[in-house]
């Protein structure tokens, strides 16, 4: 439920574009969203709309003469067919429809960062108010996991802007292999 807009009594939150735009927007009310939208240029999006219109003319078209030519030999085999071609096609048109008008979302550091990690009434001590996150990397064989691949994933993980007295990592090795446990110790000294 969004708080009441002081200036006009309606709610603050209605409207398409309450996320998108510019986020000085929101600098003076008591809540701001934690995302964005961003535009997706029509350049990309026209070409890929122009292909997805031109699929479902094509399957529009086979559908149809699917159906107009039955097999007469093997009719129930033909009818199986035919069902599972349109439902192959309506759940490809489902899939479909969200690509048409997608919405791409970013996330504000600076709002997330004024709101868990700043000294507020509820977090007297401005520590990090985020939850915490456990990662898991899991290995068997060195020879086709290659520890260095291991090793770069583990500290990409840990490399990440979040708070690190809240993420954890953990590996498991299932293959026991002496020399992944050598490469995760030289990946954590790296790592601090």
């Amino acid at each position: 439920m969004w708080p009441k807009d002081p200036e006009n009594g309606a709610s603050s939150g209605s409207g398409s574009d309450w996320m998108g735009g510019d986020p000085n927007v929101f600098k003076d009310k008591p809540w701001r969203p934690l995302t964005r939208t961003t535009n997706i240029p029509a350049a990309i999006l026209s070409p890929y709309r122009l292909i997805i219109l031109a699929r479902m003319v094509v399957l529009i078209f086979f559908l149809k003469w699917r159906v107009e030519n039955p097999n007469d030999d093997a009719m129930w085999l033909w009818g199986m067919s035919v069902v599972c071609e349109i439902w192959f096609a309506f759940s490809w048109l489902l899939d479909q429809l969200p690509k048409l008008f997608p919405i791409n979302r970013v996330a504000d550091l600076d709002i997330l960062k004024e709101k868990f990690e700043t000294p507020s009434k509820d977090n007297p001590t401005g520590k990090s108010d985020l939850p915490g996150i456990d990662m898991f990397v899991s290995t068997a064989d060195p020879e086709k996991e290659p520890p260095l691949v291991t090793a770069n994933t583990i500290l990409s993980i840990l490399a990440c802007n979040y708070p690190v007295d809240k993420l954890s990592c953990y590996v498991s090795d299932d293959g026991g292999s002496l020399l992944t446990f050598e490469a995760m110790a030289e990946a954590a000294s790296f790592a601090e």
